[in-house]
């Protein structure tokens, strides 16, 4: 082989390891981007039950200070 070919075939295999890092390099960042997405849903999901809870708390201690001032005001 002469210096040419060497060149040549060094260069695509470099091309081809470039080809390779991209390809799992994005395979990579889809697991991340997935991983992100279902974090964010369950956040959602977190979020909507403590809304639920806190509005559950509200309703009940606006029924403890109207029994109150319904018993002072009395």
């Amino acid at each position: 082989m002469n210096e040419t070919q060497t060149l040549s075939m060094a260069l695509s295999m470099v091309a081809a390891l470039f080809g390779l890092l991209t390809v799992v390099l994005g395979w990579i960042g889809a697991k991340v981007v997935q991983r992100l997405d279902s974090v964010v849903e369950k956040l959602s999901e977190v979020a909507g039950e403590l809304h639920t809870r806190i509005n559950g708390i509200d309703t009940r201690l606006t029924r403890v200070e109207t029994k109150i001032d319904g018993v002072v005001s009395k």
